[in-house]
C-alpha cells in the first residue's frame, strides 16, 4: 500500500475511533445515571444492556486502536 493510502486510512480510522469514544462516554454516563432509579425493573434491564453495550464499544475501540498501531508501524517501515 502506498503511504498516501495508509495516511488516508489512518485518518478515517481515527475519525471512527473518535466517534466510538464519544459513544462510549455517552453510554457509560447514561448507564450510571440509571443507578439513581435502580428499584424499577426497567432500569435494571436498561442498566444491564448499557453495561453490555459499553463493553462491546470498548472492544471495538481497542481493536481500532490496534489497527491504527499496525498501520503506523507499516508506514514507518
Amino acid at each position: 500500500m502506498s503511504k498516501d493510502k495508509i495516511k488516508e486510512n489512518l485518518a478515517n480510522l481515527r475519525t471512527v475511533q473518535t466517534h466510538i469514544w464519544t459513544a462510549l462516554l455517552v453510554t457509560i454516563s447514561g448507564t450510571l445515571t440509571l443507578l439513581q432509579s435502580f428499584d424499577k425493573i426497567l432500569s435494571k434491564i436498561l442498566f444491564t444492556s448499557g453495561i453490555l453495550f459499553f463493553l462491546f464499544l470498548l472492544n471495538v475501540y481497542l481493536n481500532r486502536n490496534e489497527t491504527i498501531n499496525k498501520l503506523t508501524q507499516k508506514m514507518e517501515d
